[in-house]
């Protein structure tokens, strides 16, 4: 509790400025807070699992299992894609490609929302701490000047130092976790990406190979068809 209002006065002692940077802080936390629930919980998959799975029933030419355990991680976004390219398993390979590329341009967006925000508001934390240094060195050397006493000019001197040391703490305080949270964040958001990337390929070679591989089959159908027509 000692802890928390000695905090609550070192805002109080940054003035307006330190209250601008606590604005930026909540507004960043709230951001990393749902970025990150988003994309470690409701958009991630263990995609190696994942794929060893769906390509185990692409094998066995089983597409609506395939599509079914795609629709039961429907908010997680691989599996998502992955279904895009399944839905057309039966199209050409560049029909096949076409329909993973609009799931993955629809997807990626999802991914980065607000994302970029938390850098942004970083350097701004900065440049408000900056602001307010330079607001308090203003008043300090204003404080020179005036016709008061010593007494009181010490006074205003060492609030204007406040403002200027504190606010510039808070700011630079308030940025580095906010830009270390954005690099784990874009970390995990390119691991995401990647994986979309490997595994639709993946996807795509496994539809093309069960293609081709059903297709002399169909064939020799064909063929046996005709020659019981004849």
């Amino acid at each position: 509790m000692g802890e928390l209002l000695e905090l609550v006065s070192f805002i109080k002692e940054g003035g307006i400025a330190s209250m601008l940077v606590v604005i930026v802080a909540v507004m960043g936390t709230a951001i990393a807070i749902e970025r990150w629930v988003a994309v470690q919980f409701r958009y991630s998959v263990n995609s190696r699992a994942f794929m060893a799975k769906l390509k185990k029933y692409i094998l066995s030419d089983n597409i609506d299992r395939a599509i079914s355990l795609c629709n039961s991680r429907s908010q997680a976004l691989l599996p998502k894609v992955l279904k895009s390219g399944l839905t057309r398993a039966k199209d050409s390979t560049a029909d096949i490609q076409n329909a993973i590329d609009e799931a993955t341009l629809e997807a990626i967006p999802k991914l980065e929302a607000r994302a970029l925000y938390l850098p942004t508001l970083a350097n701004l934390a900065t440049l408000i701490g900056l602001f307010g240094t330079i607001l308090g060195l203003i008043m300090a050397f204003r404080s020179a000047g005036d016709g008061v006493d010593a007494v009181q000019r010490q006074m205003f001197l060492q609030k204007a130092i406040a403002i200027a040391m504190h606010t510039t703490c808070l700011g630079i305080a308030v940025a580095i976790p906010m830009l270390f949270v954005h690099a784990v964040l874009q970390s995990r958001i390119n691991q995401i990406i990647s994986d979309i990337d490997q595994y639709s390929v993946k996807l795509i070679n496994l539809l093309s190979a069960a293609q081709k591989m059903g297709r002399p089959n169909a064939q020799v159908d064909d063929e046996g068809a005709q020659q019981a027509n004849d």
